[in-house]
């Protein structure tokens, strides 16, 4: 029974890094003219690998949420390569599975998606993630969009292992 949700878990887990990578291999594909709302933008920004044999895995990911509190503002001053925290959140009212996403100096700029949640919320608890690395892959603050935006935009690198 253990065996079989952990196999569930992992399943999970690399569904959803497959999804990110689709989005990625997507981005190939389509002009760089086309535009469909927060489905198809920045597809080149996403990415999900995981390595079965060892248990390592890379996921690239749009920080949600940006556009509560003042994260919007709090993500002006980011570059790539800036560390990121992923803090697990399971008081969270709207998810229990959440992880909150913190600049080095404890600025809340934003929440891990929740599909990514749901399926590494479950290994984390149960002492399996282990991260190595979260950092800025990509930003681009507000003050850089068109003025018609309502929040920044920020992807997030994460490394780690499972096992």
């Amino acid at each position: 029974m253990v065996a079989d949700t952990y196999l569930e878990m992992i399943g999970a887990f690399k569904e959803e890094a497959a999804k990110l990578f689709h989005r990625y291999e997507l981005s190939k594909n389509i002009a760089p003219d086309y535009f469909e709302p927060g489905m198809m933008e920045y597809l080149d920004k996403s990415y999900g690998l995981f390595d079965e044999n060892t248990g390592a895995f890379l996921l690239r990911f749009e920080s949600k949420g940006t556009r509560y509190g003042d994260r919007t503002e709090k993500i002006e001053d980011l570059s790539i390569g800036d560390p990121i925290a992923v803090i697990r959140d399971a008081e969270n009212e709207h998810n229990s599975n959440n992880f909150i996403l913190t600049t080095s100096g404890g600025k809340d700029v934003g929440n891990m998606p929740a599909e990514l949640c749901n399926v590494i919320a479950p290994l984390f608890d149960a002492g399996l993630v282990e991260i190595s690395d979260s950092k800025v892959s990509f930003v681009e603050p507000i003050s850089k969009r068109s003025r018609y935006a309502k929040q920044a935009i920020l992807f997030v690198e994460l490394e780690g292992r499972i096992g």
